[in-house]
């Protein structure tokens, strides 16, 4: 019941009512139904125009039938124009986890761990968007591990396990995206102690909202695994790992991100972890970014995800496609 209770919350995360929120008027709402808004295209910092290569759309906004009018979300004009620029914006700095864009990425983190174990690792990530509003992502990593509690096998340095996620955007407004896929991961790792042994599997799910009391959008994302082969002598796997986080975009260039990870394995009595996390990122030309994302945990140790502390730096550079 505890996994169903946590599915169905982050099933209607974006779909709160904002209250204060102008209702715009029917023939508006008509207007916007019968237009697809290109959801992908390039918002330059400039006032330049793009090229034309970049007006390709990211896909085809959707209008689903399966979330109730009374729920969607109720912008007036000027506010809906707001969610299209910086929905597009944040599809071109890569902070949200709904758009349907390609990525090249490269992420290097250190963590501090409980006990005086200390982690690091560098993750290359390469998403391919495909057939308008499916995305493939890829994370490869290689991990740094270090504990002088271990005798003998203190460290370790080598491959991770490489992850897959492929994801279908169901439905794409400016404001109120929701992206629905599966998760899985392999046993890659070059060392036992740099991977979990298992193959794993599980559903993920994105959403993102338009705030516009703060300009800002609240995404939050859901995944849950568990192990379905692998080494049998290794642990099984059953995680779920929910997140929530408000993305601003600040002078065109600028972004900020803050974030809280909830983390729960049900394979140790429902034992949880709370990181909280913040991300300031720049454009730095075209489409490159970097940013830099320090973390602390809240509680919560001995969790795959759980820390002391860490911090995190990357770049990314993002396509239209490939």
């Amino acid at each position: 019941m505890g996994l169903c209770s946590v599915l169905g919350i982050w099933l209607w995360i974006g779909s709160l009512h904002l209250a204060s929120a102008a209702e715009p008027s029917k023939s508006s709402h008509e207007s916007e139904s019968d237009n697809p808004v290109d959801q992908g295209a390039d918002t330059s910092a400039t006032s330049e125009p793009d090229s034309a290569s970049e007006q390709k759309p990211e896909g085809p906004r959707r209008e689903p039938g399966f979330l109730p009018p009374v729920l969607r979300p109720k912008l007036s004009p000027e506010e809906l124009a707001e969610a299209e620029r910086l929905r597009k914006l944040a599809a071109k700095y890569g902070t949200d986890p709904t758009a349907i864009v390609g990525r090249v990425q490269l992420s290097s983190q250190y963590a501090d761990l409980s006990h005086g174990a200390r982690l690091s690792d560098t993750v290359a990530r390469v998403d391919i968007p495909f057939q308008g509003n499916w995305l493939l992502r890829v994370d490869t990593p290689v991990h740094r591990w270090l504990d002088p509690n271990i005798p003998g096998m203190s460290s370790a340095q080598g491959l991770g396990n490489v992850s897959a996620v492929l994801g279908w955007r169901a439905y794409n407004t400016p404001e109120y995206a929701f992206l629905i896929g599966a998760a899985s991961s392999f046993p890659t790792a070059s060392d036992d102690i740099l991977g979990t042994g298992k193959y794993t599997v599980g559903p993920i799910i994105a959403t993102g909202r338009f705030l516009p009391q703060w300009e800002s959008f609240l995404f939050g994302v859901f995944q849950h695994s568990v192990s379905a082969g692998g080494d049998p002598s290794r642990q099984d796997i059953s995680l779920t790992n929910a997140s929530v986080q408000i993305n601003t975009i600040w002078a065109e260039r600028w972004w900020t991100t803050v974030q809280g990870v909830w983390q729960i394995d049900w394979q140790q009595k429902t034992k949880s972890s709370m990181t909280a996390e913040f991300e300031l990122g720049r454009n730095v030309v075209g489409r490159w970014g970097v940013y830099l994302r320090p973390g602390v945990g809240i509680w919560g140790t001995n969790v795959i995800g759980a820390y002391d502390w860490n911090i995190e730096i990357g770049t990314r550079y993002m396509f239209k496609s490939f």
